[in-house]
């Protein structure tokens, strides 16, 4: 007798063996596409693959539309910089002067940074500049998605499940079937023995009338469970054409077969499938299909001249600050100074005093202008504190960092020659409308609102497309690669729609409209608002300057009128009153030279930025360039008019007789 279990065993083998027969026509199609498209998104590429190709696409694009905008940044990257400024390598202050007096923390063992490294230790932890960077990546970086748009499309999916059900199966009576067999086996007794078999007739038919009775010859119904291996993969490809024009291509597999409870073949067939659809009315043309693309490259152009204006406009921020900065430090320094010598002054009165030689209240007047220097220079102190702090913050750095400003980069301006370019004011603004980046923005975009309004009247033709299809499916039930063409399915026919509803397409039309309209008004005001700053930059350039000759003088005067007292006094002839005016009037003749002084330093390179030729490098520099005899921070390359004389100025001068010269390095 075989073991227990044995049976079951052996059927289960059977099973399995039924199974993997029934199989083994699909897994040479089928599950390895399946088991492909598991693996692909399983263990697709890593996250970091997904930046570095963004990343390349993007500096890509930005490296071809740097061509299209003057002084672009050439190297631009969004992450840090490979060697940034590193406070600790800067130098540092060995032993404070005490120049600036009681009100000021001792500033021993503090970083001095100079301008240059200022303005790059800003560009590279600025985090108002980093934010104005990553707004320009993610511009390129929406533009590369609508591209990838009218790019070929890609497409893979697959699917496979387990399925289990039950039903009912009927199945005829067995005893019928064996009282058949039975009265077949009597008939061939009959034929063998030539005699009539009647007791086993009768016999049989009383078992068969009992089997009835019995209900055995009714038929049995079981409950029978099935199960099945389903699947189906899709491989496909989407082509959007610039012309409105879209062809979709694809070729889908689908397979069943059951494992147990059937003997039903299994069954795996594919189906090509090919569709083109073209607009021949609305939304037909490259003008309106790819419109979308076209205004994101000029999106990406506009963030571009943006980013770059404004990387003139950081420095020069950068610049004022510092300067800002180093002008509060030289107020507290001369506040100092001159309290010094109030003090002096003072002991002298009071020695006066006591020999009777000046009287109280004039060295009680002496006092009191002494305490109200005192209140000034604590203002003074804590104002030049605050900016401190604020330039760090400036800079990307924390307000708790042991930071000086380089002084000598004061000294430099007052010992250098005043540098004044000389160009006329109308010279100025024909430069600005042709140079500023900002300009060119508004005059574009008013561009791309009559685009948009073409766009908009193209939405209002009715919809008549272009279709067509094809399918072309498999002979038979397990050949998933044998298409059949006799067997092709195919339709070609157009599509049409009244668009009897036109609301929406109607308002967005009149929307359009007032849009160009909107847009040539704002490009007109971009173009007087050009011309009001660069009148009023030039100005205040020319002020500057007058403003620094008179600080120049003022000084001067102010010196002697301060020696002049200092001798009275030694002589006991001069006046408390006359002492403090001179005193008073040299710290501001000497605030208000440093102020004048920087004042122009800044209203010549915000002169240049307002012209549109302030060139920065990478590294966020500014270079000043010989014009004329006369230095600029000017983009090379860039044609400027030739400057004329104070006589000529104001006088119209004739078409084409306008001399330009070439700008280089």
């Amino acid at each position: 007798m075989p073991p227990f279990g044995y049976a079951e065993i052996v059927s289960r083998k059977t099973m399995r063996k039924n199974m993997s027969n029934r199989l083994a026509p699909c897994t040479g199609v089928f599950l390895p596409a399946l088991v492909l498209s598991v693996f692909l998104f399983l263990f697709g590429c890593s996250t970091t693959h997904y930046k570095d190709k963004a990343d390349t696409e993007v500096y890509a694009i930005l490296q071809d539309k740097s061509e299209q905008v003057p002084n672009a940044e050439t190297d631009f990257s969004i992450d840090p910089p490979g060697e940034p400024v590193l406070l600790e390598q800067l130098p540092k202050v060995e032993r404070d002067s005490r120049e600036l007096g009681h009100g000021i923390p001792d500033q021993t063992g503090s970083a001095i940074i100079n301008l240059e490294q200022s303005v790059l230790l800003a560009v590279q932890r600025n985090r108002s500049y980093q934010n104005a960077k990553e707004a320009l990546f993610l511009q390129i970086l929406a533009l590369t998605l609508e591209r990838h748009r009218f790019a070929p499309i890609f497409s893979d999916q697959g699917k496979a499940a387990v399925q289990g059900d039950a039903v009912e199966v009927t199945h005829p009576s067995e005893f019928s079937a064996a009282m058949g067999k039975t009265g077949a086996i009597i008939s061939e007794l009959e034929s063998l023995t030539g005699s009539q078999a009647d007791l086993l007739r009768a016999y049989t038919a009383v078992v068969n009338e009992a089997g009835g009775l019995a209900g055995l010859d009714q038929p049995q119904t079981d409950l029978v469970h099935r199960q099945r291996l389903t699947g189906q993969h899709s491989f496909g490809v989407d082509k959007l054409m610039k012309g409105g024009g879209r062809i979709v291509a694809s070729i889908t597999t689908s397979f069943m077969n059951f494992i147990t409870g059937s003997n039903a073949p299994h069954s795996a067939g594919s189906t090509f499938d090919l569709a083109f659809t073209q607009p021949l009315l609305r939304g037909a043309g490259a003008s309106v299909a790819a419109e979308r693309l076209t205004q994101a490259e000029r999106d990406a152009l506009y963030a571009l001249r943006k980013f770059t204006h404004y990387r003139k406009q950081f420095t020069v921020d950068v610049c004022r600050d510092y300067y800002r900065v180093l002008q509060q430090r030289d107020v507290v320094r001369n506040t100092w100074v001159g309290l010094d010598s109030f003090r002096m002054n003072v002991e002298r009165e009071r020695a006066f005093a006591e020999e009777n030689l000046s009287t109280q209240a004039e060295l009680g007047r002496m006092i009191q202008f002494q305490l109200d220097n005192e209140n000034r220079y604590i203002n003074a102190a804590r104002q030049y504190q605050e900016e401190l702090d604020s330039f760090k913050i400036l800079l990307g750095l924390s307000t708790d960092t042991a930071l000086v400003l380089d002084n000598t980069e004061l000294d430099k301006l007052r010992h250098s020659e005043l540098i004044h370019p000389a160009v006329s004011a109308e010279d100025a603004v024909k430069v600005a409308l042709e140079s500023r980046l900002d300009y060119k923005n508004e005059t574009d975009q008013a561009e791309d609102a009559l685009r948009r309004l073409k766009v908009a009247a193209n939405a209002l033709k009715p919809g008549v497309n272009l279709v067509s299809r094809a399918s072309v499916p498999t002979t038979g039930e397990s050949r998933p690669l044998h298409f059949d063409l006799e067997r092709m399915d195919w339709n070609l026919g157009l599509d049409f729609d009244a668009m009897v509803d036109k609301k929406a397409e109607r308002n967005a039309y009149r929307a359009a409209l007032i849009d160009v309209e909107r847009s040539a008004r704002q490009a007109s005001l971009a173009e007087d608002t050009v011309k009001l700053e660069v009148r009023g930059a030039w100005r205040t350039l020319e002020q500057a300057r007058r403003n620094f000759e008179v600080a120049q003088e003022s000084v001067r005067l102010s010196e002697r009128r301060v020696e002049e007292q200092q001798l009275l006094s030694e002589l006991g002839r001069a006046t408390a009153q006359d002492q403090v005016d001179a005193q008073n009037d040299l710290i501001q003749s000497q605030n208000n030279l440093t102020s004048a002084l920087i004042a122009h330093t800044m209203a010549r390179l915000g002169f240049w930025r307002d012209m549109g030729l302030l060139y920065i490098s990478n590294e966020g520099l500014w270079t000043e360039i010989e014009l004329n005899g006369h230095t600029g921070g000017v983009d090379p390359g860039v044609a400027v008019p030739e400057e004329t004389d104070a006589e000529n100025e104001g006088t119209e001068k004739e078409d084409g007789a306008e001399e330009h010269m070439l700008l280089q390095l």
